[in-house]
């Protein structure tokens, strides 16, 4: 009974990545499915949740514009207090472990590799991919050019990089925090490929 974290560059093929491995190993894919779980824990519904974590990721909770906090007390009618982010952490926190209890999952992103840091039956991975090739990936999808699409990366990963920063105080790009780093784009981007490396490093 494992557990697998992937965390990922913005457009590295990680979320891909993560979904083909865990149809493979016949595990369950666990991302943005805990936010249903988020939302009853903190009494909110899963579109408030999911605007509570935006506000998380963005802004880091303490650092957000106030226009921001009002609008998601005065939607979720939550006494400020109820909302702070160590409410927040907590229950994603609790989440997170509860789905590492059960085993066979593979988890894309929530800080997993940090909160499970301690857990041996966890394997923490890393996808990434440069920066020219996660940007052309974008622009082959039709939604930036290749300058739009250098600036979203940096824009994601900028986000992601400050939320492990906030909340665990750690690099997000240490590699140290993972079992194994995979280039991606060094791969060609050949999902099962980067599959094979990870079950071998299992």
């Amino acid at each position: 009974m494992a557990t697998i974290t992937i965390s990922k560059e913005f457009a590295a093929g990680g979320r891909l990545l993560a979904a083909r491995l865990a149809r493979e190993l016949g595990y369950r894919l666990i991302g943005r499915e805990i936010l249903a779980d988020l939302a009853k824990k903190l009494d909110l519904s899963e579109g408030e949740a999911e605007l509570l974590h935006r506000g998380q990721e963005n802004s880091l909770f303490k650092l957000v514009d106030e226009i921001f906090l009002h609008t998601v007390r005065r939607i979720a009618q939550k006494p400020e207090a109820a909302l702070d982010d160590d409410r927040y952490f907590a229950a994603v926190a609790e989440l997170v472990k509860g789905v590492a209890a059960q085993g066979d999952a593979v988890i894309v992103g929530w800080g997993g590799q940090y909160i499970l840091a301690d857990d041996p039956t966890a394997h923490h991975f890393r996808v990434v991919a440069p920066l020219a090739q996660r940007a052309e990936r974008c622009a082959k999808h039709g939604r930036y050019d290749q300058g739009q699409g250098e600036a979203e990366c940096l824009r994601q990963d900028g986000i992601s990089s400050g939320y492990v920063k906030h909340f665990f105080k750690k690099s997000w790009d240490d590699a140290a925090s993972y079992k194994l780093v995979i280039n991606n784009g060094a791969l060609g981007f050949d999902l099962e490929k980067a599959v094979q490396i990870i079950k071998a490093a299992l």
